[in-house]
Formats: structure tokens, C-alpha cells, sequence
């Protein structure tokens, strides 16, 4: 192993200016941490997002080494030998792109850690789970999660007008000002032309590449996650991924409260447990996303995409309603809170707030008189009352 040869190939690739817009993590990553790693879906950006904690670290650019793991170079030694060569010369910040790629890459994260005062951030599939990984790095490393772009990135990207998130709690009793005040400040950008073209291609970064090319590079994206991340991370045989294309095919197909396990099982070839197995991998990989009944007499579940945009490119004919609650799903989700299907409405968030999702014209039905309850609808640009425009929630994160 050639550490010149490394510092030359991360001199090459910092070269290359990162993007100017900053997600929602960048401010929650620590200066001080020894240790930082950070999981997302492909396309989600977190190799723009560590080039630009690399801009923003105050280090020189000989104290500072970009790696990233499926290069050939990297792939054929150690990371403990490239940081362990990288102090001798004074380096002060390892950074190591895609380390799921890295086999053993737990281990040397540990050891260097343990060994070397380097400061390490480490990017990896959203499927990589540290625990899986054998070695025990969760006192030593500080994980945070990238999920996709969120309505309100979105928006700031597509207008360059900033807003802050927002919390749940201020979300549903503010709303009516919130969306008002939302909606002045964007002028003449539409709120509901945005919203439908998130629905679309909103919730990659990558769409700013061209959105001709879009649906190309997300079907890539997922065929990579199923065939390059999930595959090697779990270790499943390559017979059986065309069994988890299925999954997402039958996904597609029905929508969520009519995909029982039994036939999904059935449908796609394999037995209970293994599709069980199956569906944590995908959900880990940031395929899918499971949400649970809050009953604990029977345990069904429903099964969305990950995100909404993943319908434009593996379905036929998406039933607008699904689209809806899987957007829902995403935007509460995504920024932290625990989410279940009651046994009326389409979502209890946090065992408080009870949400029914729907259009214009949707009105409480079964949730009327439930404390707390609340209709999103998606055609609307204002809140009133207890009906909340749905784009609202992508403010959340």
C-alpha cells in the first residue's frame, strides 16, 4: 500500500467543490466527535455531505485524507494500514467513503479508534448495521442517519428561500399560521406544483443532475441497493434477489392494508420467515418502510415504499391514495417519530396524534370526535382547524 498514491487520489476527489446547499445534518455533526458515522440510502448525499464537513473542519489539506472504500487502491488493503501509514505523516482526518464495501471494516474502525488520536468519519449503506457488523462500535462511534431530501429541503433547493423545520407538536397546533406564512414567503412559486413535483423526483439530490435522466439513475439506485448493499451485507443469495424485486413489485400492486403476509409469501416464492427477514433488509436498505399495528392482538402490517418517488419508476398505475400515506409516512418517519396504524384513522404518531390521510374533500368519517385527531389533505394549500395540509409535514425534518 502506497500512501502517496492515496493522498494523490483524495487530493484528486476534494478538488472537486461539494455542493453548496447543506442538509439538515450538517449542523448536527460534531467537530469534537473521534468517531462519526453516517448511514443513508444511496443518492441521498453523503459524499457531498462529508466533503463538506471536510471544508468546514478548519484542517489543512495534508491533515486530511478521503478514501473511499470500493476504490481499487483502498479495497486491497487495510484501513487500520492506511490510517496507521496516515498518522506517521501528520494526518489528523480520515474520512472513508461506502465502508460496507470494506470487508472487516468494524474491526479497524475499532482498533484505530483504540490506537490512533485520527478523527474518523465513515459513510455506508443505510442497510449497515453496526451490531451486524460483529464488533460492538456503539460506545466508541456516534451514528446519524441521512434519509432522503424532505419536502423542505426541497422546496429551499427548488426556490432558494429558507425555512426552519419544525417539531410535531407546534406542527398541529400552529399550522394555520405556519402554512400561511409558508406560503407568502414563497411568492410566486406554488406550494402544490412543488409538492406534486416532489411526489415525482423530489426526494434525491441527484434530480438536480437533470430530471430527463432521473427515472434511470433511481431504478439504478434501487437495483444497486438490492444487488450490491443488501446482497453483501446480508449475505443473500444471488438466486433469491429477484425474490425481493418481487416484493417491491407486489408493493406496487395493492394497497397497504390488503398486503397480508401469508399472500405475499406466497406470491413472491418464499416462506413466512424468510420474507419477514427479507422485508427488515429492505426496510434497513431504505427500500421500504414496515408500519406496525398498535394492537397487540394480531400484528399485521403495512407495507409502503420507501419514499413516494419510487412509484414513478416501479409501477404501472400507483393508486393516488397510496401515494399519499406513503408520503406521510416518509416525512413523520424520517424525522424521528414512531409511527402505527390504529385501529381507526391511517396513522397514530407517538400514541398521540391521529392522523387520516386523504384529498380535498376528505372529511373526519371515523376519526370524527377522537381527541387529537386530525385530516391531511393534499390539495389543500392552507390548514384550518383540524385539517392540515399534507405537504405540511414535510417541514418536519
Amino acid at each position: 500500500m502506497n500512501i502517496d498514491q492515496l493522498i494523490l487520489l483524495s487530493n484528486v476527489m476534494l478538488g472537486m467543490k461539494p455542493e453548496k446547499y447543506k442538509r439538515f445534518l450538517h449542523q448536527k455533526l460534531s467537530p469534537e466527535a473521534g468517531l462519526i458515522g453516517i448511514k443513508g440510502p444511496r443518492g441521498a448525499g453523503k459524499t457531498t455531505l462529508v466533503k463538506q464537513y471536510i471544508e468546514a473542519s478548519g484542517y489543512a489539506a495534508t491533515e486530511v485524507l478521503y478514501i473511499t472504500a470500493d476504490h481499487p487502491r483502498v479495497n486491497a488493503a487495510r484501513v487500520f494500514d492506511i490510517a496507521e501509514s496516515f498518522e506517521k505523516i501528520g494526518g489528523k482526518l480520515l474520512v472513508i467513503d461506502e465502508i460496507h464495501k470494506q470487508s472487516g471494516f468494524a474491526a479497524d474502525l475499532k482498533a484505530i479508534y483504540d490506537t490512533f488520536s485520527l478523527k474518523v468519519v465513515f459513510t455506508g449503506s443505510s442497510a449497515l448495521h453496526i451490531d451486524h457488523a460483529k464488533v460492538d462500535l456503539s460506545r466508541r462511534a456516534v451514528i446519524h442517519s441521512l434519509p432522503c431530501l424532505s419536502f423542505r429541503e426541497f422546496v429551499e433547493l427548488e426556490t432558494g428561500v429558507t425555512f426552519s423545520s419544525m417539531n410535531l407538536k407546534t406542527l398541529v397546533e400552529e399550522h394555520p399560521g405556519i402554512t400561511i406564512n409558508i406560503v407568502q414567503h414563497l411568492k410566486d412559486h406554488k406550494i402544490l406544483k412543488l409538492y406534486r413535483d416532489y411526489l415525482t423526483f423530489g426526494a434525491y439530490p441527484f434530480y438536480r443532475e437533470g430530471i430527463r435522466d432521473y427515472p434511470i439513475k433511481l431504478i439504478e439506485v434501487v437495483r444497486q441497493m438490492i444487488d450490491s448493499d443488501l446482497a453483501v451485507i446480508y449475505a443473500i443469495d444471488k438466486e433469491n434477489l429477484h425474490k425481493l424485486n418481487r416484493i417491491m413489485e407486489l408493493i406496487c400492486q395493492s394497497p397497504p392494508m390488503e398486503l397480508k403476509i401469508t399472500k405475499l409469501a406466497g406470491a413472491s416464492g418464499i416462506n413466512v420467515r424468510t420474507l419477514y427477514a427479507y422485508l427488515g433488509y429492505m426496510e434497513t436498505g431504505s427500500l421500504i418502510r414496515r408500519v406496525d399495528s398498535k394492537s397487540l392482538l394480531n400484528k399485521p402490517v403495512k407495507l409502503y415504499f420507501d419514499n413516494p418517488n419510487l412509484f414513478s419508476v416501479l409501477c404501472d398505475n400507483p393508486l393516488e391514495g397510496t401515494i399519499r400515506e406513503t408520503f406521510a409516512a416518509a416525512m413523520i418517519g424520517n424525522a424521528g417519530y414512531r409511527l402505527h396504524y390504529p385501529p381507526k384513522g391511517d396513522f397514530l404518531v407517538e400514541d398521540r396524534y391521529l392522523f387520516e390521510v386523504g384529498g380535498k374533500n376528505k372529511s373526519f368519517g371515523q376519526i370524527a370526535n377522537v381527541p387529537e385527531s386530525f385530516v391531511l389533505r393534499d390539495d389543500e394549500e392552507y390548514g384550518i382547524g383540524n385539517k392540515i395540509p399534507l405537504w405540511l409535514l414535510g417541514f418536519l425534518y
